[in-house]
């Protein structure tokens, strides 16, 4: 049995891997090509001979999965959308993968988003650093006082959209600031909310007038396509703010540089665009009142290591013969055809 990693994967985790198997380990970001070709990465797959293979940005469809003999599949992905889950489950093949592996990077940087803007730190550096924030007499303080003093996290309510796994932290976060945070998800129980502290809404119209931040943690689905447009915008307060660090189709742009051009939305952050990468061209990145970041929310160094402990972790229970903690495809675990481990 031999696994081929072309995921970017930590070492510690590497070295577990390889005292079960061999291991071929070519990082996608080294190697600075992603496998769209699938019959391009299935020549490679067979020429590694392997049996595991470990993925987080090439395409496995059924091109590839037609002409390999792939045992295990694992993506280090929060959503394998990469990987053909109904070829692999036809054919037997587990696929692993990892929810959640980015959800403190991603709530993280929500909060320190919040703070910059509450603080108003990204115009005052600006204005130090090019020179037209200067201060000659006493009149000029009290001026940048008035201006860039900002309010505290805990005079602000924060309303979460998208209570799973990013939603719950950056609600545990938030409240570690005495911030009153609010909540919709109509797929969380209300238990989850109760347990979290948190105000659970039964409706967007409920949530939006009452929040100071306005922050979207949901998956873009046909449900959440178009979520927050023209209308939900205007039931916010006037001089709110608002952050999508999940996905762009989920707000109107129009409707968004509306609010934001005309003062009706103070100002937002923003980590992911329709058309990405993002460039520096871009309307949202013109608008003074908006902090921007191309897509890097779930990009810490420390998310890789989360992602590769948890499909070693994974392979170690499957070469056991017990069922993974992070299946994609669970049905595929009472498949008459699944594949097991082929160990010598």
């Amino acid at each position: 049995m031999k696994a081929l990693v072309t995921a970017t994967f930590h070492p510690r985790e590497l070295e577990r891997l390889r005292s079960w198997m061999p291991v071929e380990y070519q990082d996608w970001r080294q190697r600075g090509e992603i496998y769209f070709d699938g019959t391009k990465f299935a020549h490679r797959i067979n020429e590694a001979r392997a049996d595991v293979l470990i993925v987080e940005a090439d395409l496995v469809h059924e091109d590839v999965l037609d002409h390999t003999n792939l045992q295990l599949i694992a993506c280090c992905r929060g959503d394998p959308i990469n990987i053909g889950l109904a070829k692999a489950t036809s054919l037997g093949i587990p696929v692993l993968y990892t929810p959640a592996r980015n959800a403190r990077a991603v709530a993280e940087l929500t909060i320190a988003y919040m703070l910059a803007l509450a603080r108003h730190l990204f115009s005052v550096n600006q204005g130090l650093k090019q020179g037209t924030l200067r201060f000659e007499k006493a009149s000029d303080y009290l001026a940048a006082y008035q201006r860039y003093g900002g309010f505290e996290l805990g005079s602000s309510s924060v309303g979460i959209v998208g209570f799973g796994a990013i939603g719950q932290r950056v609600a545990r976060l938030a409240s570690a600031f005495e911030a009153r945070v609010l909540a919709y998800d109509p797929h969380v129980a209300p238990e989850v909310f109760r347990s979290e502290g948190v105000e659970r809404c039964a409706s967007l119209e409920e949530l939006l007038p009452q929040v100071t931040f306005l922050t979207l943690h949901c998956p873009l689905t046909p449900e959440t396509f178009g979520l927050i447009g023209a209308r939900e915008l205007r039931l916010l307060p006037r001089g709110a703010y608002l952050l999508n660090l999940a996905r762009a189709q989920i707000v109107d742009d129009d409707a968004l540089y509306e609010a934001l051009t005309t003062g009706h939305l103070a100002g937002a952050a923003l980590d992911v665009f329709a058309q990405e990468p993002v460039q520096p061209e871009n309307r949202f990145v013109q608008l003074p009142n908006v902090l921007v970041s191309p897509h890097l929310g779930g990009a810490t160094c420390n998310v890789v290591e989360h992602q590769s402990k948890m499909i070693v972790d994974d392979i170690a229970l499957w070469l056991a013969g017990k069922r993974p903690r992070y299946l994609a495809n669970p049905e595929v675990w009472d498949h008459p055809r699944r594949k097991r481990p082929n160990l010598p």
